[in-house]
């Protein structure tokens, strides 16, 4: 066979290059060259059988043609012809009585059958791993917890999975354009996302959806485009979260805050004003922190309410906590003990300290009468023995020598 070589090796290059009969008319004739180096092999296969070198030479042509993109069916074709002009070329030399053609004659037919095997074994195994990972994807797809909706470049839907169709509200998502499930007032959005993901590939953002029973919704999404090889686009692809549930947790967060908000401007509200009852008759606002205008109101309305409620005689406004007296805080206090007055209590005022009492005096502060001491323990005695004095004053006992 060896000295047959040359004229096998013609033999296969004029078949490969005869298109009709062996149907690869999208090979380029470019590629003959290349294949006939890979005959070399094949012929080397035939006259010493190894099936480790037939089976390299196989999958060589195997990864050559997935590179190529060509059909694998009509590569099985070409092989099969391959294989029959090799046998027509060693039954000629059979014919011609050539030593050793007989049993060329009998390997290149096992040959021939070991390729084709060989060949239909490797990629009836790539067409199984290809069909396990697509179904794998499909389960997922179908079990995902998010929409995923997949369209023809121009929008047209092709595959929608369940949740996407439960999002929709509707089994018909998965026919009909992309376009029909958005709310109209998105249709302006649509133009910029098919802009944006046609220039870098996708897009992600929210965009409002409308329901089959027409209930519009948010929902977070992410659109991109699968491409071809030479940068076409195949596919248009969404990923599709509805925002309701992220939304009403967000409401009762916001609610949550809200109520919170107000347990605590109400609790801060209490202790702006806090009036504590020392003995009949005598309350105590001892104040704490800096007095403005919007806590005098409070003060006035929780020292007003205190009095009419115990019937107090006196109330004593301890200031030893707040940090600065100024005319702001003297024209409060001064109110408040107006409006004690009114109804029928006097405001003692404690924690005069000798700053406090120099500013009082610097501001010309009409204090209108009103009883002073340096300490709330000064304070306190005064209010206890005038509320004392009174009571013995209404029995009749007069005040005791």
């Amino acid at each position: 066979m060896s000295q047959r070589r040359p004229e096998i090796l013609a033999r296969l290059v004029e078949t490969s290059a005869d298109i009709v009969s062996c149907d690869l008319s999208e090979v380029p004739p470019e590629l003959h060259v290349e294949l006939g180096a890979s005959f070399e092999a094949w012929l080397d296969a035939v006259e010493n059988p190894a099936t480790g070198e037939l089976e390299t030479w196989v999958h060589r042509l195997g990864d050559v043609a997935r590179e190529r993109g060509w059909d694998m069916r009509k590569v099985l074709a070409w092989l099969e012809r391959t294989g029959q002009g090799l046998l027509e070329a060693a039954l000629e030399a059979v014919d011609e009585g050539v030593p050793g053609a007989d049993t060329g004659a009998r390997r290149i037919i096992g040959a021939m059958n070991a390729a084709a095997a060989t060949f239909n074994r490797a990629f009836r195994t790539k067409a199984e791993e290809a069909a396990n990972r697509a179904m794998v994807l499909r389960a997922v797809a179908q079990n995902a917890p998010d929409g995923i909706g997949i369209a023809t470049p121009d929008g047209t839907v092709i595959y929608a999975n369940p949740a996407f169709c439960t999002m929709m509200g509707s089994e018909e998502a998965g026919r009909g354009h992309f376009k029909n499930f958005v709310h109209p007032d998105e249709y302006t959005k649509l133009a910029h996302m098919a802009e944006v993901s046609q220039r870098v590939g996708y897009w992600e953002g929210s965009l409002r959806y409308l329901r089959a029973d027409g209930v519009s919704f948010n929902a977070r999404l992410k659109a991109f485009r699968v491409k071809s090889e030479a940068g076409e686009t195949i596919a248009r692809c969404v990923l599709v979260r509805d925002a309701t549930p992220e939304e009403r947790d967000e409401e009762e967060r916001r609610a949550l805050e809200e109520d919170m908000q107000r347990a605590q401007a109400a609790a801060l509200r209490e202790l702006a004003a806090p009036l504590l009852p020392l003995a009949e008759g005598v309350l105590a606002m001892p104040l704490v922190g800096a007095l403005d205008a919007s806590r005098t109101p409070r003060i006035i309305e929780v020292m007003l309410e205190g009095i009419t409620r115990t019937g107090a005689g006196h109330v004593i406004v301890d200031i030893t906590g707040v940090p600065v007296v100024d005319a702001e805080v003297a024209e409060s206090i001064v109110r408040a003990a107006r409006a004690a007055e009114l109804v029928g209590a006097e405001v003692v005022l404690t924690g005069v300290r000798g700053a406090v009492a120099k500013t009082l005096l610097d501001l010309d502060v009409d204090l209108g009468g009103m009883e002073t001491w340096s300490t709330l323990r000064a304070g306190v005695a005064h209010a206890i023995g005038h509320e004392r004095l009174k009571r013995q004053m209404r029995r009749g006992a007069g005040p005791k020598r």
